[in-house]
């Protein structure tokens, strides 16, 4: 995998710090779908596929998120 620049970073830092509201934004939208849809390789993808205890309450909470995410687009839509 290719490294990122020296002027990536610092372009990338320069836009983070110039719009906060956006940065902050896209790091939760960004944390909900790893836990929605976890990678293969990450730790959460590894305990949900290990402990069948795990992995129902893991299948629990999306049906409760997506009865909550349903919910939310009501409210917003009015």
């Amino acid at each position: 995998m290719p490294k990122t620049s020296k002027a990536q970073l610092k372009a990338k830092d320069k836009y983070q710090k110039a719009n906060p509201d956006k940065t902050y934004y896209w790091k939760r939208k960004s944390e909900a779908r790893g836990f929605i849809v976890p990678s293969s390789s990450t730790r959460l993808y590894k305990l949900i596929e290990s402990d069948p205890d795990l992995k129902a309450n893991y299948i629990d909470d999306l049906i409760s998120l997506q009865a909550e995410i349903k919910k939310r687009i009501a409210t917003i839509k009015g």
